[in-house]
């Protein structure tokens, strides 16, 4: 009898030990390395469908879970995030490196600490459906110009959210220069003198609409048209001028779509801010041509 009352002590032990298990966030950060082909995938195997690497990459990735509670109908939260090494000039690449992994590392925080808050636990039980899937939110980041006074990223969110017939997915322009001795993050206007009024503007929106209509893309005069500077959020800084970006669904992509548009260095030079350390890197490539 005694057997069996140690038997199920312990029994019940490892249960216990297996619920704080289960009801403990938990997350890790480590050095991997991405194959070549290797696709994202969810939680329960959904494919995300992102743009995978030709070569293998290695990437500093971060996951977490912020457990299962009785309070979220047993949806747990998983969060996934890589960011590729990057081996270009210091300094800028590190501390833009560093950067984002403090960003990374802040919406992990987030995402455990609001988890449990009543607003959360309200939009969960006040869904159409009772029964409500994990979430899954993947932040991944695609290198594309690298110097030593300019990195330009491609920041990919992806959300499948619970009660979520599918997945989303967002892309946001990210560009650094090294401002001095500082790193600074760039918006649009910070690339042209102010002096210029809003004369780089026009130029910029003319090109875009007329790159977009070339790629055969309908643009509808009371949706996107005459295009405002908030289009343009989200770009790219690349050897051959602007890369505007679009989320998907815009004009007539679908999902995604994530139209894009160019527009040349020679269109922007003359509006440029002078000794800006953009127009510096662009000087320089004119000279090497």
């Amino acid at each position: 009898m005694k057997k069996y009352l140690l038997v199920a002590a312990l029994l019940m032990l490892l249960a216990v030990l297996c619920l704080w298990l289960a009801v403990t966030p938990s997350y890790y950060e480590r050095w991997d390395i991405r194959k070549a082909g290797e696709y994202y995938f969810g939680h329960h195997g959904y494919d995300f469908q992102l743009p995978v690497s030709s070569v293998d990459q290695k990437v500093w990735a971060f996951w977490q879970k912020t457990g299962f509670s009785v309070f979220t109908k047993g949806k747990e939260d998983f969060f996934k995030a890589e960011i590729p090494q990057l081996d270009c000039t210091e300094p800028l690449s590190e501390a833009v490196f560093k950067f984002l992994q403090e960003e990374i590392r802040a919406v992990a925080k987030r995402l455990r600490d609001t988890s449990l808050e009543p607003r959360q636990l309200y939009l969960l039980y006040s869904a159409q459906h009772f029964i409500v899937h994990d979430s899954t939110l993947i932040r991944t980041f695609q290198k594309g110009l690298c110097t030593s006074e300019v990195v330009s990223l491609k920041d990919y969110w992806c959300f499948y959210d619970d009660a979520a017939s599918h997945e989303g997915i967002s892309i946001k322009g990210r560009n650094f220069v090294l401002n001095g001795s500082a790193m600074q993050e760039i918006e649009l206007q910070d690339l042209f003198d102010e002096s210029s009024g809003r004369d780089w503007f026009a130029v910029l929106a003319k090109e875009v609409e007329a790159d977009l209509r070339r790629q055969g893309h309908w643009l509808s005069d009371d949706e996107y048209l005459p295009f405002e500077q908030f289009h343009f959020d989200q770009f790219l800084i690349v050897e051959e001028g602007l890369k505007i970006i679009f989320q998907n669904y815009a004009f007539d992509s679908g999902i995604h779509g994530f139209p894009v548009a160019y527009v040349s260095w020679d269109l922007l030079a003359p509006f440029l801010k002078p000794d800006a350390p953009v127009t510096r890197w662009y000087e320089e490539q004119l000279q090497k041509r």
